[in-house]
């Protein structure tokens, strides 16, 4: 009797155990995650439309504010004012008008006179300084435009120079001369220097050559063009007038060689003014 209760025991058991060890031979299913509202994207932290560039500066306000137009000129209103000890940074000149930035990401435009009310980092007052004597003196480069007349011609003439050293540049001139029955296209390189290189009047010499393209009027019975080179040699000066603005005066004599043995000389004088850089 023993004996059936313990075989009937021990097929329960069976029946019990091998359900559970089919389940733990199966693949296990991953849990699925409950299901979530979807969340609003982050809300991006928007830059104002006009992008700052590099900026040229940061300086404090000293003053008891600074007046911020929405443009470049006192016909602009003035939308905000910065106050005593705020920074602001400068990001933009505009002749003599600044673009600003505040901390607080208020942006707009300052006076040049206002912004005698503020202090670089240093605690320097802030002056932007602009083009001086010293300026034309230190030049490396400079462009310009002269024009001369007779009763009988006109001469316009074009330039840019370099300049190597203090008292020696590189001087190219293209020039038209308007006669009465001839025009004259031509262009010269020379050498110039200065002595007096650092002086507010500056005079100068030099020479060089370059070609020339004669044409005479249609009016004229025997039309011949010409083509040859040319030598010249110049004297003038250069006066400093303001900012990047100098005045020059040349007087240049020219010898343009028509063949061996036929020359022209020619003369022409010019004033006008001159942009350096």
């Amino acid at each position: 009797m023993r004996l059936r209760h313990r075989l009937a025991a021990g097929l329960a058991g069976l029946t019990v155990l091998l359900p559970l060890s089919a389940r733990a031979d199966e693949p296990a299913t991953p849990p699925v995650p409950p299901t979530a509202e979807p969340s609003a994207p982050p809300v991006a932290n928007m830059a104002p439309s006009d992008q700052p560039g590099k900026p040229l500066a940061r300086v404090r306000v000293v003053g008891p504010y600074l007046d911020m137009r929405s443009g470049p000129g006192r016909g602009y209103p003035i939308f905000y004012a910065a106050e005593r000890e705020e920074w602001v940074v400068i990001e933009l000149r505009h002749t003599d008008w600044f673009k600003v930035r505040t901390a607080r990401g208020a942006a707009g435009w300052v006076s040049r006179e206002q912004m005698r009310q503020t202090v670089t980092e240093d605690g320097v007052p802030f002056e932007l300084a602009d083009p001086t004597l010293q300026n034309f003196l230190d030049r490396r480069f400079d462009v310009g435009v002269g024009y001369g007349a007779t009763a009988k011609t006109s001469f316009t003439r074009v330039w840019a120079g370099w300049r190597f050293s203090d008292t020696l540049s590189l001087d190219i001139n293209g020039a038209d001369v308007q006669g009465q029955s001839y025009t004259i296209s031509m262009w010269t390189a020379g050498l110039l220097t200065e002595p007096w290189s650092d002086k507010r009047l500056s005079p100068f010499f030099g020479i060089g050559m370059g070609h020339y393209h004669y044409v005479p009027n249609k009016s004229r019975v025997n039309r011949h063009e010409a083509d040859g080179n040319m030598g010249v040699f110049t004297l003038g000066g250069r006066y400093y007038l303001a900012s990047r603005v100098a005045l020059r005066i040349d007087y240049s004599r020219y010898s343009a060689f028509i063949s061996d043995k036929n020359y022209r000389n020619f003369q022409a004088g010019t004033i006008g003014l001159s942009l350096h850089f």
